[in-house]
């Protein structure tokens, strides 16, 4: 028999306002241009809440310095953690993933 039970998750963009507004219009919570404490203590809630979360952040929003998106990447389950690069500058997009394959695969 099939599982019928409605799956829940909560889905929030983080990351500046050219990115915002098209993560809005597919049905995003969003947050635009957070600084530090925001972002913790969204982040914060979303730990203390237990939902599910699909969660994407801009690849600038990784450089604002927030102490527990770490604790998100490891901690792994009900937060699925993302990463999208910016509009004005989308060559320049590496994520965490890059630098653990460099390293595993001796590349420079």
């Amino acid at each position: 028999m099939a599982d019928t039970t409605p799956h829940v998750v909560r889905k929030i963009f983080v990351g500046s306002h050219a990115l915002t507004d098209g993560f809005r219009l597919i049905g995003f919570e969003t947050i635009t241009d957070p600084d530090a404490a925001t972002l913790d203590e969204l982040l914060s809630r979303l730990l203390q809440e237990r939902e599910r979360v699909l969660l994407i952040i801009e690849q600038s929003v990784n450089r604002i310095g927030s102490k527990l998106l770490d604790q998100i990447r490891i901690e792994g389950g009900h937060i699925v953690l993302s990463e999208v690069p910016s509009l004005h500058d989308p060559e320049d997009f590496h994520s965490d993933l890059d630098g653990q394959l460099k390293k595993l695969t001796g590349g420079q």
